[in-house]
């Protein structure tokens, strides 16, 4: 006989960790995407002859752009540890 309810259960711990999985990641990279801060522009041009900032991307979000992607590797790794039994002794 078919035991629906943990069935439900791993269908509902599926759908929220697809969701963490996704959500971290995302996070990760709209921070790694953030846009330099208005500031210095040095004197030289890159490629597309406009003037290049040299302030960078805030080490705020650099930081939490790291959490998210350690965040994930947890989560990969957690999920490894659980279907993989020789990882349990």
């Amino acid at each position: 006989m078919i035991d629906w309810l943990s069935l439900l259960t791993v269908l509902g711990v599926t759908i929220v960790a697809s969701l963490a999985i996704v959500l971290v990641v995302g996070l990760g990279i709209r921070m790694l995407a953030t846009p330099t801060r208005p500031g210095r522009v040095a004197d030289e041009r890159d490629e597309e002859e406009d003037e290049v900032n040299l302030n960078g991307r805030p080490r705020a979000a650099t930081a939490f752009a790291v959490v998210c992607f350690v965040a994930f590797g947890g989560i990969i790794a957690f999920g490894i540890w659980l279907i993989v039994p020789a990882f349990h002794h």
